[in-house]
């Protein structure tokens, strides 16, 4: 396991982190869709992406969606563990370059292809929270 730095500080709220093999300029466009909305509304969205009701310019990103629905559940537990409550909070989410991976495939590697993967982090926290600098 890959131990990662949180985007804004993380002390007394919910987090949640995972590396998943999605391209990485998807997960960007679903987590700027995502970002700083209210929990419960970015649950709708995701939903509406996954069931493929709502499309973020004319694409629906199921695969994504559904990687990243997995980490937001996750988040979900531990906002209940630490006694938050996880509807009227806001998701802080971003979506990071992974470790390159070459997949050869001719005698001695110099061909092949590069396997996506992109780190993801999610964070819940009150909209005071955030403050203006987000590194």
């Amino acid at each position: 396991m890959i131990f990662m730095k949180y985007a804004i500080t993380s002390k007394g709220k919910a987090c949640a982190s995972g590396t998943f093999s999605i391209s990485l300029k998807n997960a960007v466009k679903v987590c700027k869709a995502l970002n700083r909305k209210k929990f419960a509304d970015a649950k709708k969205v995701l939903n509406g992406l996954i069931s493929e009701k709502i499309s973020l310019r004319g694409k629906y990103f199921t695969k994504t969606a559904k990687n990243i629905s997995k980490l937001l559940t996750q988040l979900e537990g531990n906002a209940k563990n630490k006694k938050l409550d996880s509807e009227s909070l806001f998701l802080f989410i971003s979506a990071h370059q992974g470790p390159t991976m070459h997949r050869p495939r001719r005698r001695w590697g110099k061909f092949g292809s590069k396997l996506k993967i992109c780190h993801i982090q999610a964070v819940l926290s009150d909209k005071n929270g955030f403050g203006k600098k987000v590194r």
